[in-house]
């Protein structure tokens, strides 16, 4: 009985003396997962909540009219995002003008969420009429994006034009541009618009942006391409 107790006794101590050493040993270290890659940074300020400007700059590289090279030269075009409204389920409206000599300013409204960037409105200059708010909600990327998702999106666009597009992320592909070269996503976008049929492009690179996009119909084949942006290195966390 006694080597019973005296057994159950030197137990006791070791689970004590194991349980007060594991309480002392500092805690295992948890990996910090980075956050996944953005392709659609968009900012109007910087940490300090100063405002800061947030661009893109492109130049046509290509653009045939029926098989030939245009003699005219298109003229370069800037987008700049402007403003950004938190709506009441903390959701931003992101701002984002499209300026160029040549035509009038474009503006577009986009919205993150988990997992997508929302083509929310457009309107062509401060016309109006040329104001369309897009329903249902149209997804212009998701972000980031994996390899052969699509969707679908079927709806008016400005002035009523009916569109009907299927979008779909073809593969990871190294593009160069005027400003650099860019690991990307490249989407293709194939469809209807005012019953003609569309086929664009774009390459979207992590912390960039769209760095190139072309389009195509039985008319016009252009080509457009980064030649730079007011960021050069990842945004900083929110």
């Amino acid at each position: 009985m006694s080597k019973k107790i005296l057994v159950s006794l030197v137990c006791l101590v070791t689970v004590t003396t194991l349980t007060a050493e594991a309480a002392n040993k500092p805690a295992a270290k948890q990996k910090v997962q980075p956050p996944p890659p953005d392709y659609f940074p968009v900012r109007i300020k910087d940490d300090q909540g100063k405002p800061i400007e947030w661009w893109w700059k492109y130049t046509y590289t290509k653009y045939d009219v029926n098989g030939q090279p245009s003699d005219k030269k298109l003229d370069d075009f800037k987008n700049q995002v402007v403003a950004a409204e938190e709506q009441p389920d903390k959701s931003i409206i992101w701002k984002i003008d499209t300026t160029s000599p040549s035509m009038k300013t474009i503006h577009e409204w986009y919205i993150k969420r988990k997992g997508k960037v929302i083509w929310h409105k457009e309107q062509y200059g401060d016309d109006e009429k040329m104001y369309v708010q897009f329903f249902p909600e149209r997804v212009l990327l998701t972000n980031p994006p994996a390899r052969e998702e699509n969707w679908n999106w079927k709806g008016k666009g400005n002035m009523g034009i009916e569109i009907d597009n299927t979008s779909t992320v073809l593969c990871q592909e190294e593009v160069e541009t005027p400003a650099g070269k860019f690991n990307t996503m490249k989407i293709q976008v194939l469809g209807t618009q005012g019953g003609q049929p569309i086929n664009l492009t774009y390459w979207w690179a992590p912390w960039v942006g769209l760095v190139k996009s072309a389009a195509k119909n039985s008319v016009v084949d252009s080509e457009a391409s980064l030649v730079d942006y007011s960021f050069k290195k990842p945004p900083p966390k929110k």
